[in-house]
């Protein structure tokens, strides 16, 4: 009996082993099948390691916060509530009361543009003839006897008489505010005539505006 050596035990049944794997399945080899483990395993692995990114919707938490800091664009209204003065058609205007039976708010004619459409529509600038020709006696009695400051305070709060006028209105519809009045003349055409409802001096009088030019962006208003 002829005895075979440990390296043809161990050979021969391998052999016999592939020879079995390549009749059942011909189109495969053991090179592709090593292949196939290796890279099944090789995905396993990147599969593990692999992190999701955060998506577009998921802004991190620094980010929101500090979007949530901005402040909201200041809008129309809070910008010209923002200034106590503004000029439009030649006509200085601001925010003021006055009482007629009631109180009324609206806006003070404060000066006017010479040659300008306020001034051609005949508006009034506030004046106060008798309270200015007391406050130049006054300022000058200062000069001249310094204890006569006491007296100045006083001549500023004594009512005496004015003259003004309110605008309250434009073609009927009631104006109190500077926002009022940009709602009521955006529209207006070169060539157009608008109507001031006027409190002038206590009484109520209606003032024809002719637009000579388009209306100037709001922003350009203010003074």
């Amino acid at each position: 009996m002829r005895i075979r050596p440990a390296s043809q035990q161990v050979v021969l049944p391998l052999l016999a082993a592939a020879v079995f794997i390549g009749i059942g399945h011909p189109n495969r080899t053991l090179a592709g099948d090593t292949a196939e483990i290796l890279k099944s395993q090789r995905s396993q692995t990147a599969d593990t390691n692999y992190i999701q990114p955060p998506s577009d919707s998921q802004a991190p938490p620094y980010r929101l916060e500090q979007e949530a800091a901005e402040p909201e664009p200041q809008g129309l209204k809070g910008y010209l509530d923002a200034n106590e003065q503004i000029s439009v058609f030649g006509i200085d205007l601001r925010v003021e009361t006055r009482t007629v039976e009631k109180e009324i708010q609206g806006l003070l004619v404060v000066d006017i543009e010479p040659g300008s459409p306020g001034a051609a529509a005949g508006l009034h600038p506030y004046r106060q003839p008798v309270r200015d020709v007391l406050n130049g006696v006054a300022m000058l009695g200062v000069m001249t006897f310094p204890p006569a400051i006491i007296v100045a305070p006083l001549v500023g709060s004594i009512p005496l008489h004015e003259s003004y006028d309110l605008v309250i209105g434009i073609d009927g519809f009631r104006v109190a505010s500077f926002l009022d009045f940009y709602e009521r003349v955006r529209d207006a055409r070169p060539g157009e005539v608008i109507y001031l409802n006027i409190l002038r001096n206590g009484h109520r009088v209606q003032v024809p505006l002719q637009i000579t030019s388009a209306v100037p962006p709001p922003e350009s208003w203010v003074r």
